[in-house]
């Protein structure tokens, strides 16, 4: 819950090195959470005792008008006794280097929520110390290639297109890893030798032919999620998998006055995604087709469209191949008023969203704002769409200086 600080719990906090926090009067930057350094270790990793769980993983430190840097919680684990009821590691960044030996063992800190609001509030400002992520990294237990999607706004949905992708809004994201490509039968199958999981659905027994270790595996929703969680990696959320697909939403060179349709841009080109339209002729996508050596229509190797069909951060197929889940309900946006039409009598917990289209999808389904349902008859039993993981960013991820 939102807290904004008061004259009496100006008195709760300890004072940082000689100077007291000045949290009450015009200008006070309101906190979302009150943690305790228990200990700090020479890398700059804290100790933290909380009396609420955590919400997220990034906050900034502040002290009214002052921010102080940012913490990165790497785990929260739950203590049974005692007032301070759960412990986190973390690691403290200073907003400049006359910061870095602020934060001592028994000091009271307030932490504020990354957000739209409070990444103006530092704008306007202060001068935070920016973080430079990999653009890419290797995945462990899985092996695969993930892509950074650096934090920022967006425009997430269409006022253009069906009636469940209005409003067309601004959203706000932090920094996150997605898969390049969709998770592979041999990938899949990894997760199914060393989990000593069960075989997907759509396998004929207990494996594939060899021609299909490539393609995108076609998963229930229960069998995407089982992988992810072995993977150390989550299925992304509808806002996660579309700014990965489209960007910031503006077409480069517009003056973001176009918005971006597919990954490549604001036109639909057959050539670039495997679609009903890729293969209404021999012609389109000749040189793919002739280098996978393929004559059939049907589902093509994750890495067919690379880097012909790739977004602005480098993830490949988002549009077409194999439809991919998500771990968002089937809900209507925020703003969206609409009360009639079949998806409205689909909102619910009932259907997960799948996004992307299908190789036999027309290219109204490839649009990077497109909504499907999945899950029917229920999320056991449907098994007619593929997925990628992402992840949150982590230290370790960080460009060396």
């Amino acid at each position: 819950m939102k807290r904004t600080t008061s004259k009496s719990l100006s008195t709760m906090l300890v004072a940082l090195v000689s100077w007291s926090w000045a949290l009450t009067g015009a200008g006070a930057v309101d906190f979302d959470i009150l943690g305790r350094v228990e200990s700090r270790g020479k890398d700059s990793r804290l100790a933290i005792l909380f009396e609420i769980e955590p919400s997220v993983k990034s906050y900034y430190v502040v002290s009214d008008k002052t921010v102080y840097g940012r913490i990165e919680i790497l785990s929260v684990v739950y203590n049974r006794s005692g007032s301070y009821r759960y412990r986190a590691i973390a690691v403290f960044t200073p907003a400049n280097k006359a910061y870095v030996r602020l934060i001592r063992a028994g000091d009271d800190i307030a932490l504020v929520k990354r957000s739209t609001k409070t990444e103006k509030q530092v704008q306007d400002r202060f001068v935070i110390e920016e973080k430079r992520y990999r653009k890419s990294v290797f995945s462990a237990p899985d092996g695969r290639r993930m892509v950074l999607v650096p934090e920022g706004k967006f425009m997430f949905g269409s006022d253009e297109g069906d009636r469940d992708e209005s409003p067309e809004q601004s959203v706000f994201l932090d920094n996150y890893y997605i898969d390049k490509y969709e998770v592979s039968n041999d990938d899949y199958m990894k997760f199914v030798r060393a989990a000593n999981a069960k075989p997907p659905l759509s396998w004929k027994g207990r494996s594939f032919k060899e021609a299909e270790r490539r393609l995108p595996v076609q998963v229930t929703f229960h069998e995407a999620e089982a992988y992810a969680r072995w993977a150390g990696k989550r299925l992304p959320t509808e806002e996660e998998w579309e700014k990965a697909a489209r960007g910031t939403g503006a077409v480069p060179g517009t003056g973001g006055g176009k918005t971006l349709q597919y990954p490549w841009g604001g036109r639909f080109d057959p050539a670039r995604a495997n679609s009903a339209d890729f293969w209404s002729a021999e012609t389109i996508g000749a040189h793919i087709k002739m280098r996978f050596g393929i004559r059939e229509k049907g589902l093509m190797p994750v890495d067919a469209f690379d880097p012909e069909g790739a977004s602005p951060y480098g993830a490949v197929n988002m549009s077409g191949n194999a439809r991919e889940w998500t771990c968002s309900w089937y809900m209507p946006y925020s703003g969206n008023s609409s009360r009639r039409g079949w998806e409205y009598r689909r909102y619910g917990q009932q259907y997960k969203v799948v996004r992307g289209g299908a190789w036999y999808s027309p290219r109204y389904r490839l649009r990077v704002t497109s909504r499907e349902t999945g899950g029917k008859p229920n999320l056991y039993a449907d098994n007619l769409a593929g997925f990628r993981c992402v992840k949150d960013v982590e230290v370790v991820d960080l460009e060396e200086k």
